[in-house]
C-alpha cells in the first residue's frame, strides 16, 4: 500500500489507534530491561553475567530475524493488507509467552536453556507485531510533520504502557508490607506483574489493529517490487543506504545509553543511592514527566531545529545531566544519602536525563520514514518494512550492548550473588557510580557523532516528494 498524499492530515482516532500498538513494546521493555535482571539475579539467584548473556543472546536471535520479518511483511498480500495479519496472528502467542516468563520461576531457576527459549519467543513475537505496526508510519502519510506526530504517539503509548507496568510494579505488585525489606527482592509479586502485562499486551495489540483496519483497507494497493527479487537483495540495499547507515550509527548508541540507564536503575537506586521503598515509588513520576514533556516538545523542536539536530542536542543533554549526580555524590557535594532531599534532587536530574533520551529516541525513529522516499527515488520501490526492521535490529544491538555493560558492571563491583544493600561496601558504591557516569558521557558522544552524518532534512525530503509526484503524474498514477 502506498501512503496517502502529504496534504491529508490524519484523523486523531488513527493516531491514537496507531500509537496503541506500541503498548506491547513498552511493557516488554519495562519487564526485560528494568526488572528482569534484578529478578533473576537477586531474587532467583542467577549469576548476573548469565542473565545478561541470556538477554543478549535472545536479542541477537531476534535482531537477525527482524529483517526477515520486515521483508515478509512487505511481501504479504491479503485482503487485510500487508501489516494487519501480523498483528492479529501474533497477539495471543505473544501474551502467553510473556506470562510464562514470570509465572514459572521454579522452572526458570533450574533451566537456563528454557529461560533462553522463553525470552527468544517473547522477543520474536513482539517484533512480529512491532515491525509491521511501525512500518505503517510511512504508509499512512508522507508528510514530514505528520510522521513525527505518528511516532510521537507511538512513543507516548509505548512509554505509557511501560510506565503503567512500572508504576504498578513499584506501588502494587512489588510493594513490601515490611519497611525493613525491599519489595523488589520479594518473589511473590512477579507473577501478578507478568499476568497483568499479558492481558494488556493482548488487548492493546488487537485494539490497535481494529482501530486502523478501515483506514488501511482504504489505501491504494502497493505495486509489486520491480527489483530485489530475493529477500537478501532488499536487505542489502537498505544497509547500503548512506542515510540509513548514518542513522543506524547514532541510534545504536542512543539505545545503548537508554538500555544502560534502565537496566542499571534498580541497582543504582538500591545500592548506590540507598532509597527506601517509599522513595522508589516516586521514580515512575519522574518517568511520566519525562515522557509527557518529550511528547509535548519534540514536535516543536523538529519544526525549529529539524529531526537530526534535535536528536543530537537531546542525547548530549542527557549524557551531561546523567553524569552530574554521580560526580556530586562521589565528590562529597551531595545531600545525605537516603534522605528526601537526596531523593528529590536525584529524581529531578534523572527526569531531565530521561527526557533527553526519549526526545533523541523519538527523533531518530522518525528519521527512518524519510529514508523510505530516498530509497524510492533511487530505486523505484518502497521497502518500509525492511528499513524499520533494520532500524529495530540496530536498536536491539544497542540494547544488548547496554545490558552487557550493566551485567559486567554489576559483577565487577561485587553484586554477583544475592547481596543486601546494607551489607555492600561504600567504596564499591562509589566505584559503580564513577563507571556508570563515565559510560553515560562516552555513549552520548558516540551517538552524536553517528547522527551528525545523517543528511536528510525537511527541504531535501520535500524535494523528493515533488520528484515522486511528478513521476506519478507522468505515469498517470496516484503518488
Amino acid at each position: 500500500m502506498t501512503a496517502q498524499p502529504a496534504s491529508h492530515a490524519l484523523p486523531a482516532r488513527i493516531k491514537l489507534a496507531h500509537g496503541l500498538g506500541s503498548v506491547t513494546l513498552g511493557i516488554k521493555e519495562a519487564g526485560l530491561t528494568t526488572f528482569f535482571m534484578l529478578y533473576y539475579n537477586q531474587v532467583l539467584g542467577f549469576d548476573p553475567r548469565t542473565v545478561s548473556l541470556v538477554l543478549i543472546g535472545a536479542m541477537f536471535v531476534d535482531a537477525m530475524a527482524d529483517p526477515l520479518i520486515g521483508r515478509l511483511s512487505d511481501a504479504t498480500r491479503t485482503r487485510l493488507g500487508r501489516r494487519l495479519p501480523w498483528l492479529y496472528g501474533a497477539a495471543l502467542p505473544m501474551a502467553i509467552a510473556w506470562a510464562l516468563l514470570w509465572v514459572s520461576p521454579d522452572i526458570a531457576k533450574h533451566s537456563t536453556l528454557g529461560l533462553m527459549l522463553n525470552v527468544v519467543a517473547v522477543r520474536i513475537l513482539v517484533s512480529a507485531c512491532e515491525i509491521p505496526s511501525i512500518s505503517l508510519v510511512a504508509e499512512l502519510t508522507r508528510d514530514y510533520d505528520e510522521r513525527t506526530t505518528l511516532v510521537r504517539y507511538r512513543f507516548l503509548f509505548g512509554w505509557l504502557g511501560g510506565l503503567l507496568a512500572t508504576a504498578l510494579a513499584y506501588n502494587v505488585f512489588l510493594k513490601s508490607d515490611d519497611p525493613a525489606k525491599s519489595g523488589l527482592l520479594d518473589p511473590a509479586g512477579y507473577t501478578a506483574f507478568g499476568l497483568f502485562g499479558a492481558v494488556l499486551i493482548l488487548l492493546t495489540t488487537l485494539g490497535s489493529a481494529l482501530g486502523q483496519q478501515r483506514r488501511i483497507l482504504s489505501l491504494p494497493v502497493a505495486a509489486k517490487a520491480q527489483h530485489g527479487k530475493s529477500m537478501l537483495a532488499d536487505i542489502a540495499l537498505a544497509f547500503r543506504n548512506p542515510a540509513f547507515v548514518a542513522l543506524a550509527g547514532g541510534a545504536l548508541f542512543i539505545i545503548t545509553g537508554y538500555a544502560t540507564t534502565i537496566a542499571a536503575i534498580n541497582y543504582m537506586m538500591l545500592y548506590v543511592w540507598q532509597l527506601t521503598d517509599a522513595q522508589l515509588r516516586l521514580y515512575p513520576l519522574g518517568l511520566a514527566i519525562a515522557v509527557f514533556g518529550a511528547f509535548a516538545m519534540v514536535g516543536i523542536a523538529h519544526r525549529r531545529f529539524g529531526k537530526r539536530d534535535t536528536a543530537i542536542g537531546a542525547v548530549l543533554l542527557s549524557g551531561v545531566v546523567a553524569f552530574l549526580p554521580y560526580a556530586a555524590r562521589n565528590l562529597g557535594w551531595w545531600p545525605e544519602l537516603g534522605g528526601w532531599t537526596s531523593m528529590t534532587l536525584l529524581l529531578a536530574l534523572m527526569t531531565v536525563a530521561l527526557f533527553g533520551q526519549i526526545v533523541a529516541n523519538i527523533s531518530s525513529s522518525s528519521m527512518v520514514a524519510e529514508i523510505v522516499e530516498a530509497h524510492e527515488v533511487a530505486h523505484g520501490t518502497r521497502i518500509e518494512g525492511v528499513f524499520f526492521a533494520g532500524y529495530l535490529m540496530v536498536q536491539k544491538f544497542g540494547q544488548a550492548l547496554g545490558i552487557f555493560l550493566v551485567g559486567q558492571l554489576v559483577a565487577y563491583v561485587g553484586l554477583g550473588g544475592q547481596v543486601k544493600p546494607e551489607d555492600w561496601p561504600a567504596s564499591a558504591a562509589a566505584t559503580m557510580g564513577w563507571i556508570f557516569a563515565a559510560l553515560m558521557v562516552l555513549i552520548a558522544a558516540a551517538a552524536a557523532t553517528g547522527l551528525s552524518r545523517y543528511a536528510i532534512d525537511r527541504a531535501s525530503h520535500e524535494a523528493r516528494l515533488a520528484e515522486l509526484a511528478a513521476a506519478a503524474d507522468r505515469e498517470g498514477r496516484a503518488p
